[in-house]
């Protein structure tokens, strides 16, 4: 029993040398873990982007090929969190055009370490009609061609 005692004793003595003085480290330093974003706060920061870009008309400009479209926000989708990949999430956005279409734009926001800015905004459907498509993939969505 002493000698179970005290090989316990120098053994314990060991391993708090080693943690004092680690000669090769076994742990490595964690690397910054991104924040899960909520849908709320997907939404916060889409409505923000939004309305800092929003010019002295009160709309919002889209470039779109030759056109520009001057929008008036309706609503940010919430059904569902969606992202495309591990930092980038994005979401449907409707929107009220001035020549009386409805605008679906996709907003695409990534975690820059602090909070989420706009990468991307792409307009998907004008009046229902889209121009690409959503495929979920290994818990990602990407776009696929419209049918």
């Amino acid at each position: 029993m002493k000698k179970l005692l005290i090989g316990a004793i120098v053994l314990l003595a060991i391993a708090a040398y080693a943690q004092e003085h680690p000669e090769h480290p076994q742990n490595k330093p964690a690397s910054k873990q991104s924040h899960a974003y909520t849908m709320d706060e997907l939404e916060k920061a889409i409505t923000a982007e939004i309305q800092n870009a929003q010019k002295a008309d009160g709309a919002y400009h889209l470039k779109d090929g030759d056109k520009t479209w001057n929008l008036t926000l309706d609503h940010v989708h919430k059904e569902r969190l969606a992202r495309v990949d591990p930092k980038t999430y994005f979401a449907c956005v409707d929107f009220k055009s001035d020549d009386n279409h409805t605008v679906d734009v996709d907003f695409f926001m990534k975690d820059n370490g602090e909070k989420l800015v706009l990468t991307d905004a792409s307009l998907h459907k004008v009046d229902g009609k889209p121009r690409y498509n959503w495929q979920e993939k290994d818990g990602y969505w990407v776009k696929v061609a419209a049918e």
